[in-house]
């Protein structure tokens, strides 16, 4: 449900926008506990360096954090901020840096115990103008996360035309190997993930590029986002089966348990 909007969201003709025509715009899923969101700081800055990479100006975010903050009633919930630019012409070139935003509210679903991954049959394209954004256009997305129908995992890794492994269809990924914590490069493709942003202020990753042959070999796997976290994978069906229990794992659900509590 609708919780909060920078418009009149009961005005039909305010829905004629750039959100909905052409995308134009960025959105931060959060999860919201005990009155405050996770990660607060780490959302308000991937926003706001997306926004001045989009050429759009956020100029209300108090607006935005009293919304979030007048959230009394629900003890955990996943919220949606949508921030996208404020002008109804039709074409593609932007004339205006405004914008409007809006806020969501979702039932948090807690999902716990080691994942069980897939490997998608699609591929992600490179897009260098996008840049690891979390932007309005998930059409790719949709078609790699429409294959988990039937395929009893729980997600699915993807790889870029290179067969560069990227992320999950939802999550960043993770890999231990020799006690050293690595992540994929979503420079080309993907997205930069708070969640993982914040783990990286708290312990060293590296930042390469990885195969399927690395996937493999490692000692542990664990998927990101900002809603549910750090999760292990038990397997990769037809490809590897991975520790759960990694001393490393552990302390990356301490932390993380610890940042939500």
């Amino acid at each position: 449900m609708i919780i909060g909007a920078s418009f009149n969201t009961g005005d039909i003709s305010q829905w004629e926008n750039r959100c909905l025509m052409y995308g134009d715009g960025v959105f931060e899923t959060m999860r919201y506990k005990s009155q405050r969101v996770a990660l607060w700081p780490w959302h308000v800055a991937r926003l706001q360096k997306s926004l001045a990479y989009l050429q759009m100006d956020l100029s209300d975010l108090t607006s935005i954090e009293n919304c979030i903050n007048e959230q009394t009633d629900y003890d955990q919930s996943v919220l949606r901020l949508t921030v996208f630019r404020q002008q109804s012409q039709r074409g593609y070139p932007p004339v205006s840096r405004d914008t409007h935003w809006l806020i969501s509210r979702f039932p948090f679903q807690a999902q716990g115990g080691p994942q069980i991954l897939g490997l998608a049959g699609r591929h992600l394209s490179p897009q260098p103008l996008l840049k690891g954004l979390k932007h309005l256009n998930r059409l790719p997305q949709i078609l790699i996360a429409a294959e988990l129908n039937g395929r009893h995992v729980d997600d699915l890794l993807v790889c870029n035309q290179r067969g560069d492994v990227i992320e999950t269809t939802c999550q960043n990924l993770l890999v231990v190997k020799d006690g050293q914590l690595y992540t994929p490069d979503t420079q080309d493709c993907g997205v930069n993930g708070v969640a993982l942003s914040w783990l990286n202020e708290q312990l060293p990753i590296e930042t390469k590029r990885l195969d399927l042959t690395d996937i493999k070999q490692a000692d542990a796997i664990m998927t990101a986002n900002a809603v549910h976290g750090f999760r292990t994978v038990s397997s990769i069906k037809t490809l590897a089966k991975f520790q759960t229990n990694h001393p490393i794992c552990d302390r990356i659900s301490r932390l993380w348990q610890q940042l939500i509590d």
